[in-house]
């Protein structure tokens, strides 16, 4: 039988900047190919967040796993974008 990937993370601003080390856990948590992050409802991300997200990506990497920030919403794009990150909307996060 083969295994499922697990719930996508959401990303939720607030709540990664109120209890970072819940979000830190979660994605040391995650197994399989990839590490799927759902921004669909995200608010504008503040810088400590974005920091959450780097880490993701450098955590991802050395499991041999693929960061994949699904379904943005406008603010969260142009968040990253405006912080220089938007290339963690690509799927290779490069």
């Amino acid at each position: 039988m083969a295994e499922t990937e697990p719930e996508p993370l959401i990303l939720d601003p607030d709540e990664w900047m109120d209890a970072p080390q819940a979000v830190i856990d979660a994605i040391l948590a995650r197994t399989g190919p990839r590490l799927v992050i759902n921004a669909s409802n995200s608010g504008a991300l503040p810088g400590s967040v974005a920091q959450l997200l780097l880490a993701a990506r450098r955590t991802a990497a050395a499991r041999d796993q693929t960061l994949l920030i699904v379904q943005p919403s406008q603010a969260a794009q142009a968040s990253l974008s405006a912080l220089g990150l938007d290339h963690l909307l690509t799927e290779d996060g490069v």
